[in-house]
């Protein structure tokens, strides 16, 4: 990966773990899904909450590394307004390219968790928050 790219993707990355878009409860989300590593700690509970097949609202709580955090922020902020079946395909998007696969469509942001794939030890960190999406949706 190119260097610049790079250091621009840690950066996105940083600035979703110091200043995370989403993080809050949801008392009253119709969907939840609660996901943790015990081997590292981290821990993410998801709250949706659904109008008309779409996400209309999504908010997690957490801790735990800042790949993890970080992957929590960038999906919410990716999957807010989409549709159920989209966010799906989404988060199977995301698992393909934490598997090293090459994205089939513009992630955006979303790229930057790419450089995780090359620490399998760290994928299951920022897979976390997706595989509470599927669960909160299934």
């Amino acid at each position: 990966m190119d260097a610049m790219i790079e250091e621009l993707y840690q950066e996105i990355i940083l600035d979703h773990y110091r200043s995370p878009r989403h993080r809050g409860r949801c008392p009253h989300c119709g969907r939840t899904a609660h996901r943790d590593n015990p081997l590292c700690g981290d821990e993410i509970t998801l709250g949706l909450e659904l109008s008309e097949g779409t996400i209309a609202r999504v908010v997690f709580e957490g801790q735990g590394c800042s790949i993890s955090q970080a992957s929590a922020s960038m999906m919410a902020e990716a999957v807010d307004g989409l549709g159920v079946e989209r966010a799906l395909e989404l988060a199977a998007s995301v698992r393909r390219l934490m598997h090293g696969e090459p994205p089939e469509e513009d992630l955006g942001d979303l790229m930057a968790l790419s450089g995780v794939a090359r620490f399998p030890v760290r994928v299951k960190c920022a897979l976390l928050p997706w595989t509470a999406l599927v669960e909160a949706l299934s």
